[in-house]
């Protein structure tokens, strides 16, 4: 298996449609493959050896599409740098995965110098539409420069691409996806959320983050239409279903919160629209309910999964929406194994728990990543006699349903973004005045959950809210900050001197049935 066979199946079967489609501009899919056999040939020209890794700083686009598979097909590794980070962590992951080339558009390029004064970059290539910054090399000069070249594509378990998620240390980890994850995914991609070529999808979801990447892939082997939005905006989404007839979606919660409480919802026909999947995080039954009302030629289809298992394991049907003959309360749960997936609730010891009986998510098949990026004891602290540990502590009924009830990972998932608390706590302890700090999530309408810090202030030092939450947008991601901070005089601990964030959660999540939201 080897992630440019996606792209030569859609070249060989699909090569006089429409590929791509990015504001005013359409490829087809023989421009496309032409083009990515001239890219790979730039990369190698400027060096670039198989493994190498070539990193990529930008929002959505056709091009960024194309960078997938010539950084493949060039024999490299993607390493997709989340645009929501703030300079800091980008310079880690930068400093981490060490690619020989970075990949920037308009959006990103003022970054450049501050990258490059702590990571210094032997290229840059700008993939946006305005002048290239100095220093770089354009990407269209790159392609009409080069020749197109043989695909040197790794295979099976070799490296695909390092996405950075979340760390319990406070440092992101890097997620080793091999081509046979990618290929694999895809393929699950197709049979349980029906692509096909007839589909013409709107890629909101970021490109640097499997739910973004993991359909962009799968949709490139079933040959179908890529309508690619820098990023999710409500009008530009309408927008962009009324041009080109979209019949695909996905949506993370807070998105279909957005587009259906919009002032101009009604102004635009989505009617074009079959499916949509969300995900990400869970879906409030208030906003699901009122969704099916508002957009009632949308099928709607749930997707749970990891960057650890190249995103989708387990998928709620549209059918299981509505209480049916032989089911009930299915749209309560996560939905059931997808294509290909193993799914297990086991115990702290692995073995599979009684139905009915909470445990933790454990996920087993081609799709579970290779490990952590030079993180061997992280990589052995989920894998485990080839099952993927994830961290979520969930149940399963007698058909199968899976039902998260709450996470084993100190983690909080805000507008579909894993959030790790410890990741802030340690952004949050730079401040001087702050002696201890303790991070959890709290439920929130609009967001999900959203990130709220417990602080306890040195003796005889002061410090608002306001000044906390400023601090920590200078080293960590705004969406990663506290949204609100509440002020203590101790932090309540166990005997041996562990916080006990259960004490701390409690009274936010006491009238809930979850402790998730």
């Amino acid at each position: 298996m080897q992630l440019t066979q996606c792209l030569e199946r859609a070249v060989q079967t699909r090569g006089k449609y429409i590929g791509t489609i990015y504001e005013d501009r359409q490829r087809t899919w023989a421009q496309i493959g032409e083009r990515v056999r001239r890219a790979a040939g730039g990369l190698q020209a400027m060096g670039v050896q198989r493994g190498d890794r070539v990193a990529v700083l930008a929002l959505n686009s056709d091009n960024y599409l194309e960078l997938f598979f010539a950084i493949a097909w060039a024999g490299a590794v993607t390493v997709p740098l989340n645009t929501r980070w703030a300079v800091p962590e980008n310079v880690y992951a930068l400093k981490d995965a060490e690619p020989v080339v970075l990949v920037v558009d308009d959006a990103f390029a003022g970054q450049l110098e501050a990258l490059n004064a702590q990571y210094p970059l032997r290229h840059c290539i700008h993939i946006g539409d305005a002048a290239t910054p100095p220093g770089c090399t354009g990407y269209e000069d790159l392609i009409r420069a080069s020749h197109p070249v043989e695909d040197a594509c790794g295979i099976d378990n070799d490296l695909c691409g390092i996405y950075y998620t979340g760390g319990t240390t406070g440092n992101p980890k890097g997620v080793m996806l091999s081509h046979k994850n990618m290929v694999f995914a895809s393929v699950t991609w197709i049979a349980t959320l029906h692509f096909s070529e007839e589909i013409t999808y709107l890629h909101s979801a970021g490109f640097f983050h499997l739910a973004g990447s993991s359909p962009a892939m799968a949709l490139t082997m079933a040959g179908g239409t890529h309508v690619c939005l820098p990023k999710f905006d409500a009008l530009a989404a309408f927008e962009a279903i009324q041009t080109h007839k979209v019949n695909y979606c996905l949506f993370v919660p807070t998105m279909v919160n957005m587009l259906i409480n919009h002032p101009r919802f009604a102004d635009y026909d989505l009617s074009s629209v079959r499916y949509c999947e969300y995900g990400a995080s869970p879906m409030p039954d208030a906003v699901l309910a009122l969704a099916m009302e508002k957009l009632p030629s949308w099928e709607f289809i749930q997707g749970y999964g990891m960057t650890e298992c190249a995103a989708l394991t387990v998928s709620m049907p549209w059918r299981y929406h509505f209480d049916g003959p032989g089911w009930k309360s299915k749209r309560l749960g996560t939905g059931y194994a997808a294509y290909g997936s193993d799914i297990r609730i086991v115990d702290e010891e692995g073995r599979e728990v009684p139905r009915g009986e909470t445990g933790e998510i454990a996920i087993r098949g081609p799709q579970v990543m290779l490990g952590y990026w030079r993180q061997p004891e992280a990589t052995a602290a989920v894998l485990k006699n080839g099952w993927m540990i994830s961290g979520d502590a969930a149940r399963m009924d007698e058909d199968g349903f899976v039902y998260i009830v709450d996470r084993v990972k100190d983690m909080i998932i805000s507008g579909g973004e894993n959030i790790y608390s410890r990741e802030v706590e340690n952004a949050a302890h730079t401040h001087p005045a702050v002696r201890d700090c303790a991070v959890i999530g709290i439920p929130d309408a609009q967001w999900g959950e959203s990130v709220h810090a417990v602080v306890v202030l040195r003796d005889g030092m002061d410090a608002g809210a306001e000044e906390i939450i400023a601090h920590c947008r200078t080293l960590i991601a705004g969406y990663k900050c506290p949204r609100s901070v509440e002020f203590r005089t101790e932090l309540p601990t166990s005997a041996a001197g562990k916080i006990l964030k259960n004490q701390l959660r409690a009274p936010y999540w006491s009238e809930r049935k979850k402790a998730v939201h």
